[in-house]
């Protein structure tokens, strides 16, 4: 059995879970070859998710009912930040994200000295044929939205669920969001504390059968929370300084 290479780095894996018995296995295994601990937060799966994930080595935080995606990532970083991490990663359960990709996510973190690292499905436009159309046309335009509300640009695919943000940013976020708008919480919350963000190129997946999108109800909630936050977004906090974990870290 190969030996797992320990992090030099705190570095926390947060995984939302809801009914993927059938990848979450394979995800959890890969992303801990590049974490310190994997948190997975079992979003009320039906079906074995939650079996499957009591045989693994990983911290579970189960909801006994679907409560969504942005309860799942606030409850996941609530649990996360007791670890007290240097770094805190983000991606999908569903096989959509490439887990070896974390490794690349830190790299430029560190090499960036970054508060936040996205992976960006959008980058590369010779990629957007991997998109499901109605999919990438939404992102596309979420995204100028969001960074359009933000007051600058802060990512090219601001609905991306890979993500590396340090425990420091991350401590001071505030987050309310239910459901798929916490991508776009995410992005304001790194804007309102003047953090940092690069983006990484990463690609992506999808499964139609497995994907979660309900596209007209997300898209609705995203602009709800663009035009809510778009009056709230200029009381900013103070841009984090001093020892930051991004700017502690030198590249090897």
């Amino acid at each position: 059995m190969e030996k797992k290479t320990v992090p030099e780095k705190n570095i926390i894996a947060v995984i939302p879970a809801y009914n993927v018995e059938d990848t979450v296995e394979k995800v959890v295994n890969n992303a801990q070859e590049a974490v310190s601990k994997v948190i997975v937060v079992n979003d009320g799966s039906k079906d074995n998710t939650l079996k499957v994930l009591k045989n693994m080595d990983v911290t579970i935080v189960n909801h006994s009912s679907n409560q969504g995606l942005g309860c799942a990532l606030r409850h996941g970083f609530k649990a996360a930040l007791k670890e007290y991490p240097d770094i805190v990663i983000t991606l999908d359960s569903d096989g959509q994200h490439d887990a070896h990709d974390i490794k690349r996510l830190i790299g430029i973190f560190i090499k960036d000295k970054a508060d936040a690292v996205i992976g960006s499905r959008l980058i590369d436009k010779s990629q957007w044929a991997n998109f499901p159309r109605q999919r990438l046309l939404g992102n596309i335009l979420l995204t100028f939205l969001t960074n359009l509300s933000a007051g600058r640009k802060m990512s090219t695919d601001s609905q991306s669920g890979f993500r590396a943000i340090s425990g420091l940013a991350l401590k001071r976020f505030d987050l309310t969001t239910k459901k798929m708008a916490i991508s776009s919480e995410i992005i304001y919350e790194l804007a309102r504390n003047k953090c940092k963000v690069s983006d990484v190129q990463i690609k992506a997946t999808y499964d139609e059968e497995i994907s979660n999108v309900r596209a007209i109800n997300d898209i609705s909630r995203i602009l709800i929370l663009l035009l809510r936050k778009r009056f709230t977004i200029k009381k900013r906090s103070p841009k984090i300084s001093g020892d930051t974990p991004s700017h502690r870290y030198k590249s090897a």
